[in-house]
């Protein structure tokens, strides 16, 4: 009398068989990475917390800075940095020396979504 073949009914010639690890995690990580380059090198939000610039942008606003353009066109709002790491919101025109980028549109409040013009009068002395 023969016994019956024993038959597995997970092949174990499968590439990874028997890993559990979940194809979430590595995406997650990959995507924290690249997440985290942009936001360095590419774009930076910006807090407005005065009202330096009214009616152009008002306290509370939040913009996207293009970090990469650093030269700032007639009509465009430029971010500028401080010697002390403070940073400041001026027009075009007012930017003395090189500005840390320029502003490409407001996204938060709501009601105010969208590109930001610098305004044509001077706020500078």
């Amino acid at each position: 009398m023969t016994a019956p073949a024993r038959t597995d009914p997970v092949p174990t010639d499968r590439v990874g068989a028997g890993s559990r690890r979940s194809p979430v995690v590595p995406a997650l990580v990959v995507g924290l990475v690249v997440a985290s380059l942009v936001r360095g090198l590419l774009l930076e939000t910006y807090h407005v917390p005065s009202a330096v610039q009214v009616p152009t942008v008002e306290p509370g606003d939040r913009v996207l800075v293009l970090r990469t353009d650093r030269d700032a066109r007639a009509g465009d709002l430029a971010l500028v940095e401080a010697t002390d790491g403070a940073a400041r919101l001026v027009p075009s025109r007012d930017v003395r020396g090189e500005a840390a980028g320029s502003v490409v549109l407001r996204y938060w409040p709501p009601s105010r979504v969208g590109r930001v013009v610098a305004p044509t009068t001077s706020a500078l002395p």
